[in-house]
Order: structure tokens, then sequence, then C-alpha cells
């Protein structure tokens, strides 16, 4: 099997990203994922592991613990979803200490021999029960973790997809679990408010662990106690046990200092933009705090978080004008957008670029974003549940002064590029996707490029 076969045999399955069925989605059974697992040895139980949750900042976290540990002599594995512009970069593993994060996308040729691998058994499952055969983000999860099994992974840090209790990656026994901030999306899937979503999320929670969250609402961090204390499990919460100041915050990121449970690291250099990835870096460092029976080196923390790499949430990619790329799809995280830009913009002219996908909150995100910039260009990304920019905007207008459509989002960027002043900002926001999709192709124009190109193995 060819990695290009790979794909189309993964494709041919139900795949939640790209269709949005709730009443399916909410019938989805964790038993499935436990057989698939059975079937092919249990490789999730081959090595330790950290589950991250939360509606927003778990894909951050997940970042900052894998860059942390990669500093390590451990062999650690990531795998994360969706995917920012390739597939292969959902399955990662470190191949040594101290390395950059260029090479460590599963080979091609190792994610075709795994789907390969997982072929007779998803075949099996398929003919037993036609009508609920294994997912697209089922299989992808299973072959994660064979890979991470296959390459002696020793610690894998997990983000959960959509939800948490029927969640495929909650299928491992984590060592520790990290909760990243909670509030309403998927609404009809995990539920109306923070406190439904909160359940959901929590059901990550196993006996006897240690718990990390980031600040909560009341409400939530209720739930979270309740789960926590039916299970045994020790629930450690950024803003209490675990503190971090901001000592400083401008367009090349943060500096902190992170008063653990073990130790105070101080003067923490991390290059992602806005004041929110402070909690989401005190959650990591917790987080290894607890996995680790000996304390964690300052100096292993100090490189990772230096070091890490989360292309697409506030990235900056050119100063002149200033662009920045982030996939904000949620109120909850246009908030955390809009403050940024509010105290880092200041004095700047801003020009949306935006495109959504069909089911997202497109007026809440709207009231957040739309008062700080001038003009809202409206376009749409190739993913198949990406809206028409022409409804985008007929909605987004009441909201901002000046909107108008270009569907092709290289030709808008062009456009953009060429329109505004070199002292404004152009924000591309509203879609993951929309941001993926215009980082590879303009991964070689004028722009500063993001990350080095990787050549296809």
């Amino acid at each position: 099997m060819t990695y290009e076969e790979a794909v189309a045999y993964l494709e041919g399955f139900v795949n939640y990203e790209r269709t949005h069925e709730p009443e399916a989605m909410r019938a989805v059974k964790l038993e499935r994922m436990q057989e698939l697992c059975r079937r092919v040895g249990d490789p999730q139980r081959r090595f330790r592991s950290i589950l991250v949750t939360g509606t927003n900042g778990k894909g951050s976290i997940c970042a900052l613990l894998y860059a942390m540990l990669r500093e390590s002599p451990l062999r650690v594995g990531l795998y994360t979803s969706p995917h920012l512009e390739h597939l292969r970069e959902r399955i990662r593993t470190s191949p040594s200490a101290g390395t950059g994060h260029a090479d460590d996308w599963i080979p091609a040729q190792e994610f075709a021999a795994l789907i390969e691998q997982l072929q007779p058994a998803v075949e099996r499952m398929r003919r037993a029960r036609p009508e609920q055969p294994p997912t697209y983000f089922e299989i992808l999860t299973a072959a994660a973790f064979l890979h991470f099994n296959q390459r002696q992974v020793e610690v894998a840090i997990l983000e959960a997809g959509l939800g948490g209790r029927l969640d495929a990656t909650n299928v491992v026994e984590q060592a520790v679990s990290v909760i990243g901030a909670i509030d309403v999306d998927h609404a009809d899937v995990l539920g109306p408010d923070p406190e439904s979503i909160a359940r959901e999320k929590s059901g990550i929670i196993k006996p006897r662990q240690t718990v990390i969250t980031v600040p909560q609402s009341e409400a939530v961090m209720a739930v979270l106690r309740s789960a926590c204390e039916a299970q045994g499990a020790a629930l450690l919460t950024c803003g209490r046990e675990i503190t971090v100041q901001i000592q400083q915050h401008d367009l090349s990121g943060l500096r902190l200092c992170v008063t653990g449970a073990r130790g105070i690291y101080d003067a923490l250099q991390l290059p992602l933009v806005g004041r929110h990835q402070a909690q989401n870096a005190a959650a990591a460092v917790a987080a290894l705090e607890a996995l680790s029976e000996i304390g964690m080196p300052f100096s292993l923390v100090e490189r990772g978080l230096s070091n890490v790499e989360w292309p697409g949430r506030l990235e900056i990619v050119s100063d002149a004008p200033l662009v920045v790329m982030d996939g904000a799809h949620n109120p909850q995280a246009a908030e955390a957008l809009a403050q940024t830009l509010t105290e880092l913009c200041g004095g700047r002219t801003i020009h949306l670029l935006i495109g959504m996908s069909a089911d997202k909150s497109i007026e809440a995100i709207g009231r957040r974003l739309g008062k700080l910039a001038i003009s809202a260009t409206c376009t749409k990304s190739r993913h198949a549940r990406a809206l028409d920019p022409v409804e985008l905007a007929q909605r987004l207008a009441p909201l901002c002064p000046d909107v108008h459509v270009m569907s092709d989002p290289v030709d808008a960027y062009t456009y953009l590029l060429n329109a505004v002043s070199s002292q404004d900002a152009i924000v591309v926001t509203g879609s993951l996707f929309l941001v993926g999709q215009l980082r590879a192709a303009l991964r070689h124009a004028h722009v500063r490029p993001p990350k080095p190109a990787l050549v296809e193995a």
C-alpha cells in the first residue's frame, strides 16, 4: 500500500471533521475503539500518556508539553487534530533530544504500513457491523498508537478530538489529564452550556490520577471537582495551586514566571503570542511535574518552552504589513484574539480576512472582532463545511463597517497586501482550515516563510 492508497482508504470511512452529523456523533460508543485496539494488540498500553482536552487551548498545551519533553532523554510521541496543512503532522515522534521539529512527522511509508496493518481488523469489524464500521478518526488514532509502540515511545501526549468521554483517545489509561479552557462549542453534540460540555470533557478522568486544569468558570469547576472526587483523582488548578506571572508580552511572545507544585521557573521565554498562553504554559509545566517522580530540571522547561512551535495560532507571518494568522473559530477564541489585538496592535488599522465553517457562531465571533477592524474580506476554504462567503458577508455586515467578498483566499490575501498600508494589520481568522490552506499556498511567496518546507517522503 502506498501513502496515497492509505489516505484514499482512510477517506472511505466517515469523517466527522468533514461531515457534521450531530445525531450520529452523539451515538458513537467507546466500545468500538476499544475493540479495534484489542484486535491489534492494545498498543495504547505500551507507553505512558498525558491526555489533554478542553474547548480551547488543548492543542497549545500539547505542543508545550511536547516541546519540553523533547528536551529530555525520553522518546516522546504527539498526537493532535485536526492537521493544519498535512495529515502526517498529526502523528509525531521525537527523533532525539534537542533537535528541531522539522523531522518528526510520521514518514509517509510508515503511515501507509500502519494503515495496511490495521486494514484486516477494520474490515472484520466492518463485516460484523456494516452499519457501524470504525470512523476515520478511530482508525487514525489506532495508527498513532501503533506508531508510538513501534517507535518505542515512552511518553505520548494525546489531544482529545471532540468532547472527551467518548473520544477515541479515551481508551488510554493516562498518567495525567490536562483540561484546557471550557466554553460552548459543538453545542449540538456536547450540550448547550459550559457545564454540560464540562461533563463530557471530564469523562477522560481516570481513578487516582492527577488532573490539571486552567482557570475555569465556577460552574465548570464544580463539575470538574465532582468528577475528580468520584474518581479519587487529585485536582490542581492554575491560578490556585499553580500560578503564573506575565513579565512581558509583545509580538515576539511572552516572558513568564511559573510557580509549580515542585519549583519556581522564572524568566521563561515563550514564543507564542496571547496572554491566554501563559495559563496553558503553567498547565503544561504542572502536568510534567505530576508525571515526574523526581522533579523537572529548570533547563528542560526553559529550553522546551523557548523552542515551542504551534503555527496558525496568533502566528505572526509578516511584519510590514503585520500579518497575523489565527484559527479562532468560536467565541472564546475570538475573544482571546480580540484582547491580543487590542493590546499589541494599538494604532494599527486592522483588516480581517475571514472564512468560517457553517456550524460556527458567526454573529458571536463577529461581535468580538468586527468592532476592531475597518474592513472584513469574506472568503472560503476548500473544506467541506466551509460557509459560502456571500452568506458570511451578509451575516457580518451589521457588525463591521466595510464587508466584501472574495471567494479565493489567495486572491483575497494578495488584494489586501496591495491595498493596505505597511503600517496596517491583516488578521486571517475564523477557521484553522482557512489558515492552513493559506499557509501552504504562501509558503514560498513573498511573506516570511513561517517554517521550513518539508519534503514529502
